[in-house]
């Protein structure tokens, strides 16, 4: 009898171990609480003296969603018969009890283990991270002005959209309509430098001149040296120097699994190009969604959500280095993950 191949889809157990994007910090305004959802899993975010924090959408007692509740005296304070949870999950009032009764000690919620905002997002960590979160200087770099993309939502597995980023050899038949140049079609030799659950590449080629990229029948063609940064699970942190007109872009492409078929997208522009007046926010993100409706478009029409960590179930080339490389880390990622359970 021959094993199946094991694939990776947006709630494999692993990603309870990593961090993830789960909203922007201005969905969680001071003592309020905010619903989202993880890996299929109901979270509530609240916000308490500047500070967020999650907990699992249930109330232990009747399985009353938390985030229709409200927080009170520091507590979240369940809708439906008013028990009280501190931000660390212990119960702190069962009103019907009376103020001087002994609680259950089973009337707790998990919390989650790490909750911390970087980059305009509440990260979470449901079990404690083995990974951090990547590392973008660019953000605080007063010559780059930050563009952030509206949220999306995309009929795909995170793992596949992070494998579509990462591509080198899609660019001159998905991006037709943008960026991609129809003559760029070889990859050539490039280097995948590993750094535990994470990489860098660094990679030259050929694309539309930003001028040209929307659209026209006449379009000229210049180098680009493209550096992408990987971190487990999700996250890409991208560089684009445009040789030529000296404008370097760099793209922040972070991922909320939050079902089996669903994932949100946060995506961000960074460039150096913006505060000069060579271009500005609103062409940039009107560009930046042209390009990702492209690869929206293809992605949703994959029916399986989920990619096989089996090197031998999918064909690769030398062209895939990269994205090999990405499954071989996502495989490490789990196998880590099944090692600490056991």
């Amino acid at each position: 009898m021959t094993t199946a191949p094991q694939r990776f889809d947006n709630e494999d157990p692993a990603l309870q171990r990593c961090f993830h994007p789960v909203c922007r910090s201005t969905d969680v305004a001071e003592g309020s609480l905010h619903a989202i959802t993880l890996c299929g899993q109901a979270w509530v975010i609240g916000r308490l003296d500047g500070a967020v924090f999650a907990m699992i959408d249930r109330c232990p007692h009747r399985s009353s969603p938390l985030s229709a509740g409200c927080i009170v005296d520091g507590a979240v304070q369940c809708a439906y018969h008013g028990y009280r949870f501190a931000t660390d999950g212990r119960c702190t009032a069962i009103p019907a009890l009376g103020a001087e009764a002994a609680l259950p000690p089973k009337a707790r919620v998990r919390v989650a283990h790490s909750v911390v905002e970087r980059y305009g997002l509440v990260w979470l960590a449901p079990d404690e991270p083995v990974v951090g979160i990547v590392d973008v200087p660019e953000w605080d770099d007063p010559a780059f002005v930050v563009a952030p993309l509206p949220d999306q939502y995309w009929n795909a597995g995170a793992a596949q959209m992070v494998d579509n980023f990462l591509d080198l050899a899609h660019f001159p038949f998905t991006h037709t309509a943008t960026f991609g140049d129809p003559d760029d079609v070889e990859v050539p030799a490039y280097s995948v430098e590993r750094d535990g659950l994470g990489f860098t590449c660094d990679y030259y080629h050929s694309t539309k001149v930003l001028a040209d990229s929307m659209g026209a029948e006449q379009f000229s063609v210049a180098e680009r040296r493209s550096t992408w940064w990987y971190v487990a699970p999700f996250a890409i942190r991208l560089r684009i120097h445009y040789v030529v007109d000296d404008v370097v872009l760099t793209i922040l492409f972070f991922h909320q699994p939050v079902d089996a078929t669903t994932t949100k997208l946060y995506c961000f522009d960074l460039r150096n190009d913006i505060a000069d007046g060579r271009t500005t926010v609103e062409d940039s993100i009107a560009f930046q969604v042209a390009v990702a409706t492209e690869d929206k478009t293809l992605l949703e029409r994959i029916a399986d959500k989920s990619i096989p960590l089996d090197l031998q179930a999918e064909v690769h080339t030398r062209a895939d280095r990269i994205t090999v490389e990405m499954r071989r880390v996502l495989a490490d990622l789990v196998a880590g993950a099944s090692g600490a359970r056991a």
